[in-house]
């Protein structure tokens, strides 16, 4: 069985400032509880949900699936939007340098759809998109994704009343729906 993942990591800690994020993303979030690292990071988190954990160096949020077929950028911020699902074979990252989209890949079964942007560093030594997606998360959160112990602390959000949807900046243009890759 594999990991099922998706979300938004930000090579910021907004742990004390988690506003002004909200702010520059569009969103309208509401603190519901604080969690652990293991049910932040479980296997796709619902519509509305947002598990956010806090790395020295970072900010990793889980979201749902369809909120990251676009990417999130930040200005004056790395990001790292993603999807990965070990056991469907799909894959889709985005990954921006302040505020700008560098590199695209959406991968369904070995196939690339999207290839776009010059290579990061960690596809040198990454043997397959998963890989790519695991090291460019460390790389983004400053810490590696299996060194976060389970029982870390984590804080789940839930979409304000206001009921906006989160914005995205950058679009990329894409010939098949998203529902076409997963």
């Amino acid at each position: 069985m594999g990991f099922n993942i998706s979300g938004l990591v930000i090579n910021k800690n907004y742990e004390n400032n988690f506003d002004e994020l909200q702010k520059e993303l569009g969103w309208n979030l509401e603190k519901e509880s604080e969690i652990d690292f293991e049910d932040a990071s479980s296997n796709w988190t619902e519509q509305g949900i947002f598990n956010v954990y806090f790395s020295e160096k970072g900010t990793l949020i889980f979201l749902s699936m369809e909120m990251t077929v676009q990417p999130f950028c930040v200005s004056n911020a790395n990001t790292l939007t993603f999807a990965l699902s070990e056991t469907a074979m799909a894959f889709n990252m985005h990954y921006c340098e302040n505020g700008n989209v560098v590199r695209a890949i959406i991968e369904h079964e070995d196939e690339r759809v999207i290839d776009q942007g010059e290579k990061l560093p960690v596809e040198e030594t990454s043997e397959d998109t998963s890989e790519i997606i695991w090291n460019q998360i460390e790389v983004v959160l400053g810490k590696r994704f299996w060194d976060i112990e389970l029982d870390e602390k984590a804080v789940k959000y839930v979409l304000g009343k206001k009921k906006a949807m989160p914005k995205t900046e950058k679009k990329v243009v894409v010939k098949k729906k998203w529902w076409q890759f997963w």
